[in-house]
């Protein structure tokens, strides 16, 4: 598009750079005589009765010949935006020759079923094979199950614009490219939140009919680009008296406090609006801070939480098998039972040994198992990117922190100890 100057001293600089360029021309008499849409990219000048259009976009490029053309010439003026400036017409004037046929080239040589089939749309029989495919295949069912795809295998986004995915679905049908059928990463999360809102109130009237008590599972984990996510299912009986089971919000989590935890809770039952009669029990793993989330849980919704609650037994007697057969650490057993992670002390020593990349390697690692840490990183980037003096700077987004790859493969550097005298 034209770059039109925003400054009066630089569009005092670029009428004098025109009048450099057309000695002996002056502004046109006849410049109310500006009805058509070329008049907002060409000065209008005129010498001896002679009124030209002058290319503004040549003036703004400092070109070394200025196109111009006549006022009763003005297509060959369109021709000239778009062949060498590519500014097309604005919406709802005509298109220049120029630009119709560079549009006409790019939709013939774009393919079809016919041309990657190699069928003569001519002869009936091939027309209709070339009608069958096109019929068969539909746009909005192929993107549906892409994202039902995605959100049932637990894959990324980014999962969709996999090159080898789309070569599979090419293979099968060439449809999925000539109907642009593919999805991007945001669209497929477009998609997701569109599908939820679409959705939703038929969620609130399914739990709302429901006709016993609603009862209420949740659990923390992170997901593989680190955020610290809480699934919360409901377990309900439906109107045929029916088990069922529903996933019913995976709010973000920043802090694993209970209060956070109970908040967010709380948050999705108001959003689907459960009412606290409905409410049943809690079955929750034996982590600490859940106990903290049913107290902020009760004390919202009128009743004890601690009443309320269920454990996961087999979660205890898992951990219990496994100090029965291998365990020593009685305060460890312990600490898992709580909920919280034994660290390795004898791990966190030896990496200190290797110098300045095995504790850089302490302080990657003891920032990664910490949700706080890692939004705390985050934000830490995001003032510094705020308050960068340049914009390319302050476009930059917050780096994710990698550790190292300790394996067999030796990825990272061990630093050499203290020389030998």
């Amino acid at each position: 598009m034209s770059a039109k100057p925003g400054q009066p001293g630089q569009q005092q600089q670029l009428e004098d750079r025109l009048f450099r360029h057309f000695r002996g021309w002056n502004w046109s008499e006849r410049a109310r005589d500006t009805s058509s849409w070329l008049w907002d990219f060409g000065y209008d000048i005129q010498r001896h009765g002679l009124r030209k259009w002058a290319c503004k976009d040549c003036i703004l490029g400092n070109r070394p010949t200025i196109a111009t053309f006549t006022s009763s010439g003005l297509q060959n003026a369109a021709n000239h935006l778009w062949r060498e400036h590519k500014t097309p017409a604005p919406e709802g004037e005509k298109k220049s020759t120029a630009q119709l046929k560079s549009e006409g080239a790019l939709k013939s040589s774009q393919p079809t079923i016919a041309s990657v089939l190699k069928l003569d749309v001519n002869k009936p029989t091939e027309q209709n094979i070339a009608n069958s495919f096109i019929s068969r295949f539909d746009k909005q069912h192929f993107q549906r199950l892409l994202v039902e795809l995605i959100v049932s295998s637990n894959q990324s986004f980014s999962f969709a614009e996999n090159p080898i995915l789309r070569e599979i679905f090419d293979y099968l049908s060439p449809s999925v490219s000539i109907q642009h059928a593919n999805l991007s990463a945001r669209a497929v999360r477009y998609k997701i939140i569109q599908e939820y809102n679409r959705h939703k109130q038929t969620v609130i009237e399914v739990l709302r009919n429901s006709p016993g008590a609603l009862h209420i599972s949740f659990d923390g984990w992170r997901s593989r680009n680190k955020l610290a996510l809480y699934g919360i299912a409901c377990f309900f009986r439906d109107e045929k008296n029916r088990p069922c089971k529903i996933m019913i919000g995976v709010p973000e989590a920043h802090r694993h406090f209970g209060s956070t935890i109970g908040g967010e809770v709380l948050d999705v039952l108001h959003t689907l609006g459960v009412s606290p009669e409905k409410i049943g029990y809690f079955t929750l793993d034996n982590a600490e801070n859940n106990d903290t989330a049913m107290e902020v849980i009760g004390a919202e919704l009128g009743f004890d939480g601690r009443l309320r609650r269920g454990r996961c037994i087999g979660h205890t007697i898992n951990l219990s098998a496994k100090a029965l057969l291998f365990g020593k650490n009685a305060n460890a057993f312990e600490q898992q039972l709580s909920g919280a992670e034994a660290l390795s002390d004898t791990e966190y020593a030896q990496w200190r040994k290797k110098g300045p990349v095995g504790k850089l390697h302490n302080i990657v690692v003891d920032v990664r198992i910490s949700h706080r840490l890692i939004y705390l990183f985050k934000e830490v980037q995001k003032d510094e990117i705020d308050r960068a003096a340049t914009l390319k700077l302050r476009s930059k987004k917050p780096l994710k922190l990698i550790i190292d790859n300790d394996t067999r493969w030796l990825s990272q550097l061990y630093h050499p100890g203290p020389p030998n005298g």
